[in-house]
């Protein structure tokens, strides 16, 4: 099944992490519910029409535009429902959403997008007092605490393991959904622009995911190292 997402939807509330997380604990069969949710919000994004004045034409470029149907408007409020329950789907139907992405001729843009939405998404998934703590801690406390974090939360929706990298850090997946659709490479640019906004939102870093091997090239995992913008340390 080839499906579609919401621009800009606030999730009132997500079920925290009651005990601490392990990468054998995700199940190889179900995708959480996020990441479909952010490729289809990105692609309605990316699909909606520029206020230029040609009202005129809106009519027609709407009815050619995939992202703008009511199957995607449907598809992304059922996501929206089973993220808010902090819920999955299985792992067929995130392929077939990652498929149909990976068809567009903007879907480089359509990933890095839904990269930095379901990271925004995700985010909200620990603990409010614990980030609470982490924005009001020094700067390389912060950082140290947020890596955390957001290792955390990387393994969970994303099946990635994040490991400390000095004052960075350094992230493995040996499977995601660029692999299992065959788009390693193009649908690797999904789970860096996660990996980064993750970082920028729960440690303030402010910087690139370098993919430093990817399984596009033959490689058995696909890694990514931070590294900081000029200006920014």
């Amino acid at each position: 099944m080839d499906v579609a997402f919401s621009d800009g939807v606030a999730f009132a509330m997500f079920r925290p992490f009651s005990r601490p997380w392990r990468l054998e604990d995700v199940s190889p069969d179900a995708v959480n519910a996020i990441i479909p949710l952010s490729l289809l919000e990105a692609m309605r994004n990316l699909d909606t029409p520029i206020d230029d004045g040609l009202a005129e034409l809106a009519g027609e470029m709407v009815a050619k535009r995939l992202g703008l149907s009511t199957t995607v408007a449907s598809q992304i409020e059922r996501y929206r429902q089973q993220a808010e329950r902090s819920g999955t789907i299985p792992l067929d139907e995130a392929v077939s959403v990652f498929r149909l992405v990976s068809r567009r001729q903007d879907a480089a843009l359509v990933f890095a997008d839904a990269g930095r939405r379901a990271a925004r998404y995700a985010a909200r998934l620990g603990s409010g007092l614990y980030r609470g703590l982490v924005r009001a801690s020094p700067r390389p406390i912060r950082r140290r605490l947020g890596i955390r974090a957001a290792a955390r939360v990387a393994g969970r929706v994303f099946w990635a393991e994040m490991r400390p990298n000095g004052a960075l850090a350094e992230v493995t997946v040996r499977e995601n959904l660029a692999s299992l659709t065959g788009v390693a490479g193009l649908g690797c640019g999904f789970y860096g622009a996660a990996f980064a906004e993750l970082m920028r939102v729960l440690s303030g870093f402010e910087g690139a995911m370098l993919h430093e091997r990817c399984r596009a090239q033959g490689d058995p995992a696909c890694a990514w190292r931070a590294t900081t913008v000029e200006g920014y340390e």
